[in-house]
């Protein structure tokens, strides 16, 4: 059976920011057989020493992991410029692949050669862990590769990288590989192991504020309304289209309607779609998923109230899920846009503290989590990739283990 350990570290220097998340983790026990080391970092962080650092902790391990806006570990949060969590796995039943050239437009036929190799590497695998890059990426297109190997039924989890807030690059790691186009999968197979998922976001539609997608190409808005995508946009809003979408992504989120089932699961009507990046003349923009034409776009606004209702709704549905078992890990993806790009410390907290008592008490349940771009999470019993959610992934033992 698969064991996991988690530490997280606000040290500024990079190898001491290991030692001490490994200490954590391990204790006096050490790492040395650990399989996989998972690993989120801030932009600040020299990559290469953590690595280093970490291979002398953890020798056999393959390292995995990406950057974000900030990280989240069993000692609670921290975006500050250098901050580090990991989250080690023992055991032999997991394996990793990882392929570089990700694009918005091969993102299915790279998810599909990566899934293919993982298959090959373990038998038996029955959930998939995935990092994407964050910038340049179909996230339903990968999801349409993976399945396609192993079939709708297979649980994915994990999200894509993010960076400081300025959506220019994010980075993905894997052994010595530092990676900016990167597609990482971490396939388990303990069959003792359940994973529990649950999604939310917190935005409320805009009275008046619903466009119509007129042209499109995969996942590049083309036209909005039968005008300049880009410009449409930012029009509504009263900003010049010279604007970068890193500098308004808590503004310019877009909900594509949900149908009924989905829409009472998720609690919220819409999902959101994140304009990452946009054309060289400012016209056209990208999100993360394929947009077809005819979608209707509205765009969205937080709601206080709504984030942390909802979070108290999401824990108590988890809560009926987990009947009664402690997990064994928490793995968590949460959008950039809910950490400080939105809240001050005081209330980015409060949320995290209603997300992490439920499920680890007081015991310190071994926890990882990120803020990305985007999250993989499974909606109405299909795998789905979303934006601007909190979505969590308890692993728990199966009632017959």
């Amino acid at each position: 059976m698969l064991e996991f350990f988690s530490g997280s570290s606000s040290a500024v220097n990079s190898k001491s920011a290991v030692r001490e998340c490994l200490d954590l983790a391990f204790g006096e026990d050490g790492g040395g057989d650990a399989s996989i080391v998972f690993v989120h970092s801030t932009m600040g962080h020299n990559m290469p020493q953590s690595h280093a650092a970490i291979r002398e902790y953890c020798p056999n391990a393959e390292i995995v992991g990406c950057t974000g806006s900030g990280v989240i570990g069993r000692e609670g949060v921290s975006e500050n410029m250098r901050a580090l969590a990991v989250m080690a796995v023992v055991g032999d039943e997991c394996a990793v692949v990882q392929n570089a050239g990700l694009t918005g437009s091969n993102s299915q036929q790279l998810a599909t050669e990566t899934a293919q190799a993982l298959q090959a590497k373990l038998d038996g695998i029955n959930m998939i862990y995935v990092i994407t890059a964050g910038m340049d990426v179909a996230g339903d297109q990968v999801i349409a590769g993976i399945e396609s190997v192993f079939g709708p039924e297979i649980m994915l989890f994990g999200a894509s990288a993010g960076d400081n807030g300025k959506a220019a690059r994010t980075f993905q790691f894997h052994s010595d590989k530092v990676l900016e186009d990167g597609i990482t999968m971490v396939g388990f197979s303990d069959p003792t192991l359940e994973l529990l998922t649950g999604v939310h976001h917190g935005s409320l539609p805009i009275e008046g504020m619903t466009f119509e997608v007129t042209k499109s190409d995969g996942n590049q808005i083309v036209e909005l309304d039968g005008k300049p995508a880009w410009p449409t946009l930012l029009g509504r809003l009263g900003l010049p289209p010279e604007t970068e979408p890193g500098s308004v992504m808590g503004i310019t989120g877009l909900g594509e309607d949900l149908g009924p089932d989905e829409a009472a699961e998720y609690d919220n009507t819409q999902i959101l779609r994140v304009p990452i990046r946009v054309s060289d003349d400012h016209q056209t923009f990208f999100v993360h998923s394929t947009c077809l034409e005819g979608t209707r776009l509205t765009l969205m606004q937080r709601d206080e109230k709504h984030i942390f209702d909802g979070v108290d709704r999401l824990m108590a549905r988890m809560t009926d899920a987990l009947d009664g078992r402690e997990p064994v890990a928490v793995f968590h993806a949460d959008c950039m846009a809910r950490g400080r790009m939105t809240f001050n410390k005081i209330l980015k907290d409060e949320i995290i503290a209603k997300i992490q008592y439920p499920l680890a008490g007081d015991d310190g349940v071994p926890w990882l989590g990120v803020y990305g771009f985007a999250e993989f999470s499974r909606l109405s019993g299909r795998n789905r990739f979303h934006n601007y959610t909190t979505s969590l992934y308890p692993l728990v033992r199966r009632k017959s283990a």
